[in-house]
């Protein structure tokens, strides 16, 4: 299956709505259309989070950082705690396609990559 450009799928969305709101006369709904389905784009992302540590975390910080991003992404995210000794401090923080890595190996690495670089 070839890729596929965005830009292209947006339009053609964007052309779309305007043809049905206008053959249902409805051309000045176009706003209220437009939120609901960003409200439904936002209720639709990532489904499943998983988070990295060093170490165990406290049943505490568990719950600290199950609420954090079930108040970002909603209450539906599945959380996996998982425990990676290699990472050596921090935390990796997957959700969806996004990572936040702010592991100690993370940080040495750029750090060695610096020194390197200079």
């Amino acid at each position: 299956m070839p890729p596929v450009d965005p830009a292209v799928v947006a339009r053609a969305l964007y052309d779309s709505l305007q043809v049905t709101l206008r053959e249902q006369g409805a051309e000045n709904q176009f706003d209220a259309v437009t939120e609901s389905f960003f409200d439904l784009v936002r209720g639709s992302g990532p489904r499943e989070a998983e988070v990295t540590s060093a170490v165990p975390l406290a049943q505490q910080e568990q719950n600290t950082i199950l609420q954090q991003l079930r108040g970002k992404y909603g209450p539906a995210l599945a959380v996996r705690f998982i425990v990676d000794e290699s990472i050596l401090g921090g935390l990796v923080v997957r959700v969806g396609d996004r990572v936040l890595d702010t592991s100690a190996r993370s940080r040495l690495s750029e750090v060695q990559q610096r020194m390197l670089s200079s």
